[in-house]
Parts: C-alpha cells; structure tokens; sequence
C-alpha cells in the first residue's frame, strides 16, 4: 500500500456517521496542540519518556534535545504532548512559550535558512496564540516582521497561519539578510521572554529529510546558536541521527541524552483508538466500535509496530468495506485491500525499487547482503531506494542489528 497521505480520504466522510463517529479515528497525521483530536485527551504511553524530558527543561535555562525513533513510532505527537504540558497546559501562567507548528527541517539549509525559519515561527505564533493579548508583547517581534516579510515567504511550507512549518530557498529574500543579523533578532527575543518570566520552546521536525552524512556540519553551523539562554530546542528524527553526529564532539556534547523512543505496547495502541473514538462520537449517536482488538493487535505486530502503517491500513480496510458498515474489520478485509492496491503500487516504482519489491515478493525477509545478492544492486546503492520505499510505508526494516532484515508489509502472506 502506498503511504502518500496524512488525512483521510474524503469518502470516509460518509463511512464513519454510521459508527456513531464524526470522523476517523485512524488519522496517520501528528496530533496537533490545537486540532480535532486534543492532545491531552487521545494521548497515553511514554511516562518515563515525557517525566524525562520535563526534568530537562525544567533543570536548565536552555537545552538541545533530540528525540529519535523509527518512522511511525510518534515523535511528532511525543513532542507535541511535551510542549502542550509545559506550553499550553497552563495557559497564561505557563513558564513556557512554544510555536504553534514543528518547522520541518530542509535538505539544503545553512544557517541562514535555519535562523529566518526559526523566526518566522515565532512570529506567526505571536499571532496564532496572541502573545500581545496575553500580556507578551515584544519590540523583537515587530522586528521581526521586517525582516521576515510574510508577502516574501512564497516557499515557506504553509500559508500565513503556519509559517512554523519551515522556511525554503527563495529570490525575493532582502539581500540584507545575514546569519549575524538574524542571530540577534533571536537573541533579542530570548532575553525579551527572559525579562517576562518567559522561555520557549521550539521544535524542529523530519530531520531524516537531511542527508546524515551532512547533517553533523548542519549542527555545527547552528551550534552557538542553539545555546542562548531561554531557548529550548526539540530534533526530532531518526535513530541514524545520534550515530552520525558522536563524531561531531563539539556538536553533540552541547545535546541532553537522547530521548529514544521505542515501539508503543499494544496495549497502548488499543488504548489510544479507545480514547480517538470516545473524542470523536456523534452526540446522542449510536457508537459501534469500527475494529477487533485481535485484529488490531494482530496487524501492529505483522508491521513491525508501526503505528502509522497499522492506523493507515485499518483505515483503507474500513473505506473498502463501506457497503457492510457498520462492521468490526478482520484480516481478511484487509488482506482484500491490500491485493487490490498491489498492482497499482507496482506499476509507480522505478526500475530499482521493483526490484527489491519483487525479490521481497518471493521472500519476504531478507539481510541486506541477500538483498544485494538477489537484485544484483550494491548494498552501499541499496540505502536510497530502501529508504523512499520505507518512507511510502511499502517495506520496514528490522531494528534488530544482528538479523537486520526487511519485509514487504503489503504482503498478502505476511497479514493472514
């Protein structure tokens, strides 16, 4: 099945009223500060994690964090949860300020991109969260606006309300811009926040979109940066991350310890659709519940415990199925759905992906060297492909280092 969204198809629309719901449950997109499903209610796991990272801000006036995991484990919605209860929970009297939106981390970015990005998000969640109503305002940000002109931000990812979502390259940028200036409007910032009893909190999202053999001179540059005092930072991204920057002394010892995230327990899993689905019920509605926990349990663990993957193909199960709704989904709708996209699927991969589909085809679990062996692609060649279709959701690899592997999870004979 091919990954190629966050949100539901619109057909479910008219899927869901006829479980009581007002929408899915399975939404594979990061649950927001603000949206449909409120953090704080759909939220569940990760104890030790989130009391972790709170002791880390909370000890110092400004922290770099990473918080790293495979794709699809949640560290978008971790870090989300994070800023919510140090951020939002308390409302006006939070220590804590943070952006209304993770700004997604580009290929290409130097310093430069990095800090105009940074800015731009705090200017757009003075707005969002009306810092200025709230008894916050600040010269800087007003400053700000002069350098990060919204009418020039025509590739920043999002519209006006969102700038947070990152910052790309672009011509009409004023050629005045340079790091040392943007440096002190975040600097004037921080200290303005710090006279106010204030500090924030920012994240920065898909680091795996960075090249790692790169990503360490990226840190580097940014470096001195990321310790002014009042700032807080949140990298989220891959487990490859931490390995490629140890190398980088001077860069990761500025870091806290990492926050590793490891797959949810399928009890968790079956906690968080039980909580989706109470958020979302249809006021004086008839709720049936739209799922099995077996199959749910079943399909978690034939994933590899990725919840995105599972939530996604529950959730095209339960689409293909409309003409029996209200019903509970079992394997074998799934199993149905998932042949009925593989030849659609197939005809999109490039010649090089085909091949590593087809040989996980006839085996459907395979070391990186037998993969090599059986397409006839050099193992070193292997990680870009490999990577795109893991990004689609069509194969996951083991995390095991000593039987790495990986498996073709549209498989029909893999789900049975």
């Amino acid at each position: 099945m091919d990954f190629k969204q966050d949100s539901s198809p619109s057909e479910l629309d008219v899927v869901w009223p006829k479980y009581g719901l007002r929408e899915s449950p399975y939404s594979t997109s990061p649950v927001r500060l603000v949206g449909i499903l409120p953090i704080q209610k759909v939220f569940c796991g990760r104890k030790e994690e989130v009391e972790s990272l709170k002791k880390i801000i909370y000890s110092k006036n400004s922290s770099r964090n990473f918080i790293v995991g495979d794709f699809g484990v949640g560290k978008t919605t971790f870090g989300n949860f994070i800023r919510w209860e140090l951020a939002v929970k308390k409302g006006e009297n939070a220590r804590y300020l943070t952006t209304n939106a993770e700004i997604k981390v580009q290929p290409d970015w130097g310093a430069t991109e990095f800090l105009l990005s940074t800015l731009s998000a705090i200017y757009t969640s003075s707005i969002v969260f009306n810092w200025e109503g709230k008894g916050i305002k600040l010269k800087s940000t007003e400053k700000i606006k002069e350098y990060v002109s919204v009418s020039k931000q025509k590739t920043v990812q999002g519209t006006v309300w969102i700038i947070g979502g990152g910052y790309g390259e672009t011509k009409s940028n004023p050629v005045q811009l340079s790091p040392e200036i943007l440096e002190s409007l975040l600097q004037e910032v921080c200290q303005e926040l710090q006279e106010k009893g204030k500090q924030i909190i920012i994240p920065y999202d898909n680091l795996e979109n960075a090249d790692i053999e790169t990503l360490g001179e990226f840190f580097r540059s940014i470096r001195d940066y990321l310790q002014m005092e009042g700032l807080h930072t949140l990298f989220l991204g891959p487990t490859e991350t931490i390995s490629s920057l140890e190398s980088f002394g001077q860069v990761y010892s500025v870091f806290s310890r990492p926050i590793i995230l490891k797959p949810l327990s399928e009890d968790s899993v079956l906690e968080i659709l039980s909580k989706r689905c109470d958020v979302l019920k249809i006021d004086g509605g008839n709720y049936i519940k739209p799922y099995e926990d077996e199959t749910v349990i079943k399909l978690y663990n034939k994933l590899n415990h990725n919840i995105r993957f599972t939530f996604k193909v529950l959730e095209d199960a339960t689409l293909n199925s409309e003409r029996r709704a209200p019903c509970q989904i079992c394997m074998g709708d799934i199993v149905a759905v998932q042949e009925k996209e593989k030849q659609e699927v197939m005809s999109s991969l490039t010649e090089t992906q085909l091949r590593i589909v087809t040989a996980l085809l006839d085996v459907p679990k395979l070391s990186q060297k037998d993969l090599s062996t059986i397409t006839s692609i050099g193992i070193t060649n292997l990680t870009t492909p490999v990577r795109e279709l893991t990004k689609r959701g069509l194969i996951v690899e083991s995390g095991d280092k000593e039987d790495s592997y990986l498996k073709l999870f549209f498989d029909p004979k893999e789900i049975k």
